[in-house]
């Protein structure tokens, strides 16, 4: 017997079996009034983002050096054009008119000045730390310096709050020599994430009041999409922001000694909007720091959740062309256990017989009945035994129990666990649909740390998750969300596609895993897994 649907049961039949209550109706969101950019002008919602902000602005930056823990002589220049107008002063902590606290580089006073202690030369590093208190998308990092510009400087990100530093951009006159880095003069789509190394914005001249700008975006091929480039809005995102002074110009293109040579930088900025995924417009400022006015019935830090009851589909980033509202459950009046759905999948609990995302048909072997108690009934129905009859379709129960067990939250990668596994890859969910007894999801496969022997390529491909397995909780996965996937063909349904399920694993990514992968990879290459 085909499966019915419940749009086809006669109103009044619903009706009289699941009553609506008016002060129900009242309450049910059909849209209501919403004013503000996150909606247009007939309130549908659309794509919106905070306004740009200095997120340096007031920050405490921390300085490996800073002149004056002992009285020093340093020397700098009146006119950006000429070396001969130097001027000298003195550095001492313990006075306010003769001190240059790191302070000075982020409060509002353009004229106040940071400056490092004097005499410091190549190898020797300086270094800016500037914690942002939170995950900010940057626009741009710029510093206005006091001092000539530095001959060689780089920049790094964190994006978990300083444990670990990934390179940002570098500057050099001599970028191999310096940095072991070419100079790049374009950049090309496959290293689109990565840091690379210029000589714009090094020169000697301006002796002062000079600028060194970065723009994480500017020249990147993928820029103008940058709403559908997770790997783009992945590489904007930071935590904290570390520079490091590598090199001085050499003393005599400036006309001063090494010994009364210092960096100073008057200003730094950071502009950055508060990362609310496309579903805000403003930033709240409170204690904890900026806050996501969430729109779209979102909620969280970032605006990455949907509201409770507003599972009806997955949660996802925004974007210009699909705002990717969170709506609210709809859970069947009859069909579903409660108004509860999966936050991940929005699958409704559902009553015996009755299958569906939203509980809305009778499953593979059932017949509607007239009851809104058990609204699907066996097609045949059976002698009552003793063997518990459990139904076709997936529901809330014991049933989980005994399909999977909870997923680990820690893997204890080494050599030997890595070469027994047939593919270890790093990849994006971008999104997810439903597929009969499947969910694809659209996976940006950036990185393959071992390869299988049907070969998975980088990009975008389809990702295939069983939907029992989400519905169990026996994978736990989120699209926007990177993950550490390892599996092996031998366990997999369909070796020839990328599958996840139950037997596989899918980790939060961490960037400190980059590292102990690569190494794992090499080691292979050289033929370690074979003896292992």
């Amino acid at each position: 017997m085909p499966r019915l649907e419940w749009s086809l049961f006669p109103f009044y039949i619903i009706f009289l079996l699941c009553p609506v209550s008016k002060n129900k109706l009242n309450n049910t969101n059909y849209g209501g009034f919403h004013h503000g950019p996150c909606y247009d002008t007939k309130q549908r919602p659309k794509y919106c983002i905070p306004d740009l902000i200095n997120v340096a602005l007031g920050k405490e930056v921390t300085t490996s050096s800073t002149c004056g823990h002992t009285l020093q002589k340093l020397c700098n220049f009146v006119d950006a054009t000429n070396i001969t107008s130097q001027q000298c002063q003195l550095c001492d902590q313990k006075k306010t008119e003769t001190s240059y606290p790191p302070s000075y580089m982020t409060d509002t006073d353009a004229q106040t000045c940071w400056k490092s202690e004097s005499g410091i030369t190549y190898p020797r590093n300086v270094t800016l730390t500037l914690p942002l208190g939170q995950r900010f998308e940057l626009v741009y990092v710029s510093l206005r310096f006091c001092s000539p510009r530095p001959d060689s400087m780089a920049i790094h990100k964190s994006m978990d709050y300083g444990k670990t530093w990934i390179p940002f951009q570098f500057y050099s006159t001599q970028c191999r020599r310096i940095y072991d880095q070419t100079t790049v003069s374009a950049i090309t789509k496959p290293m689109q994430h990565e840091a690379t190394c210029t000589n714009f914005q090094t020169g000697v001249k301006p002796l002062t009041k000079g600028l060194i700008a970065f723009m994480p975006l500017a020249g990147r091929p993928s820029a103008r999409r940058f709403e559908c480039s997770p790997v783009l809005q992945d590489w904007v995102t930071a935590t904290d922001i570390r520079v490091i002074f590598n090199r001085l110009h050499h003393g005599k293109k400036m006309g001063i000694q090494r010994k009364t040579a210092f960096y100073g930088v008057s200003e730094f900025q950071v502009g950055g909007r508060c990362k609310c995924n496309g579903h805000a417009s403003r930033c709240i400022s409170s204690k904890e720091g900026f806050l996501c006015d969430c729109q779209h019935n979102t909620v969280g830090p970032e605006c990455d959740a949907c509201k409770p009851f507003y599972y009806d589909k997955p949660w996802q980033r925004a974007t210009p062309s699909n705002a990717h509202e969170c709506v609210a459950c709809r859970c069947h009046p009859i069909g579903a256990i409660n108004t509860m759905c999966n936050q991940t999948t929005g699958q409704c609990q559902c009553k015996t017989g009755v299958t569906g995302l939203t509980c809305n048909h009778c499953a593979q072997g059932y017949q509607q009945s007239r009851s809104a108690h058990i609204p699907c009934v066996r097609e045949v129905q059976e002698e009552t035994t003793t063997t518990a009859v459990y139904p076709l379709e997936w529901k809330a129960g014991t049933e989980c129990k005994s399909y999977c067990k909870p997923p680990h939250s820690r893997v204890h990668m080494n050599l030997r666990k890595y070469c027994k596994k047939d593919y270890v890859l790093r990849a994006q969910l971008l999104s997810m649909e439903k597929s009969g007894e499947w969910w694809q999801f659209t996976a940006s496969v950036l990185t393959i740390y071992r390869q299988r022997r049907l070969p998975i390529r980088r990009g975008d491909q389809p990702l295939w998750v069983p939907d029992q397995d989400l519905a169990c909780n026996c994978l736990h996965v989120q699209v926007g969300k990177s993950y550490l996937i390892i599996g092996n063909d031998e366990e997999s349904p369909d070796p020839a596609k990328l599958i996840l399920d139950k037997n596989s694993f899918a980790l939060p990514w961490r960037n400190v895993w980059a590292h102990k992968l690569r190494r794992f990879q090499q080691q292979n290459r050289h033929g370690k897994c074979r003896t292992v």
